[in-house]
């Protein structure tokens, strides 16, 4: 009898030590897509590419150099194990632009890619957004699966991948999802709370959470303090929201609905642009933040949910900007932002805790908030 209630209590604790993935498929436009995340997950990418495939192919492992060793040698062996035939590539995105797509698809040709193969990328941001938007496009279309190397980028490259510079302006050929995969190992991403790419992707979740719903807003709301103490098994749990509510919302039919991923962007892109040594957490919560006090004097938020606004980001441990600025340039700055898109000048504002739409903007509004914005930087 002590032998099996010792048997079942090692059981219990080899159960309890696995590491637990957390799988969600996120809807995105034209299809959608197979996310994992965990901790110590690498090791089963390789199974679960070999189960989309079929019969497996070549694959393309490309990674940027900053990638730790072990990951790539994980990887690579695992994918060979599977039967594929795989070809390794170093590729660091030094731009977002249609020259680095070039220098993506030369590795694709270079690799003799179709669109039988898999494409593995491992990297930041702009790495992946390079590599989404190559492989939407090469052979018509090679399955990509993404294994992103920080917080942040685990939060957004899969679901929005970042627009392509051009004619030497930024972000003007925007671009669908098209990973097919995502996998995100906490053992890789999953930094300090208090460091940039955490708090980064913690303003990541918050605009996320804006866009969608109340019941987005509120999961957040619930795990807020867990996240910022680091909680592990709560932060697997609210990138899978997240990157399932962003997918919804990036991919949902109403424009309207689309265009609401602004929330906080033009802001923070013109405060850094005067101010860069202010973080892009920390703009972009002040993005937040300043919008949402414009829809309250708007009259389209009630104050107690900008409050509730306010409360959130600062239990996320998002600052606000302390640097002085100058509001006229401030307002110039925005202006020029939102009217190198289009011929409106429209900012994302709040409706509602999880409703978020673009909302004309007169000249003396904006003047007046941003004033009294620049005037209320603590010292």
């Amino acid at each position: 009898m002590s032998d099996a209630s010792d048997a079942t209590e090692r059981n219990d604790t080899v159960k309890a030590a696995a590491p637990r993935t957390v799988r969600q498929w996120v809807v995105m436009r034209g299809g959608s897509m197979d996310l994992r995340v965990g901790e110590g997950i690498l090791p089963e990418a390789a199974s679960t590419l070999r189960s989309s495939a079929g019969r497996p192919h070549s694959c393309l492992l490309v990674h940027e150099e900053r990638t730790p060793e072990d990951v790539v040698r994980t990887l690579h062996d695992n994918l060979c194990a599977s039967g594929f035939a795989v070809s390794a590539a170093t590729f660091d995105a030094d731009g977002c632009d249609l020259a680095t797509a070039s220098r993506f698809c030369s590795l694709l040709g270079d690799a003799r890619t179709t669109s039988d193969d898999v494409v593995v990328a491992v990297g930041g941001y702009e790495t992946l957004s390079v590599a989404s938007f190559a492989c939407s496009s090469w052979c018509g279309g090679v399955p990509l699966a993404e294994v992103p190397l920080d917080l942040a980028s685990a939060v957004v490259a899969a679901t929005t991948p970042r627009a392509l510079d051009a004619s030497g302006l930024p972000r003007m050929l925007s671009q669908d999802a098209t990973a097919r995969f995502t996998f995100i190992d906490l053992d890789l991403v999953a930094a300090d709370p208090a460091c940039e790419e955490s708090r980064l992707a913690f303003a990541l979740m918050a605009q996320t959470a804006m866009c969608d719903s109340d019941r987005s807003f509120g999961q957040l709301w619930d795990v807020a303090d867990q996240l910022a103490a680091g909680d592990r098994e709560a932060l697997a749990e609210q990138v899978k929201n997240t990157l399932k509510s962003r997918g919804k919302v990036s991919s949902a039919t109403s424009a309207a609905l689309r265009q609401s991923l602004e929330f906080g962007t033009t802001f923070a892109g013109a405060l850094r642009s005067i101010a860069p040594e202010v973080s892009a957490s920390t703009a972009l919560a002040d993005g937040m933040r300043f919008a949402s006090r414009l829809a309250v004097v708007l009259e389209s938020l009630p104050v107690d949910d900008m409050l509730a606004v306010d409360e959130l980001l600062e239990r996320l441990g998002l600052d606000t900007t302390r640097e002085t600025v100058d509001p006229a340039e401030l307002v110039a700055r925005i202006r020029s932002e939102r009217l190198l898109r289009t011929n409106r000048f429209m900012l994302a504002v709040p409706r509602a805790l999880g409703r978020v739409r673009l909302s004309v903007m007169s000249d003396e509004t904006m003047t007046e908030h941003a004033t009294a914005w620049c005037a209320s930087r603590p010292a």
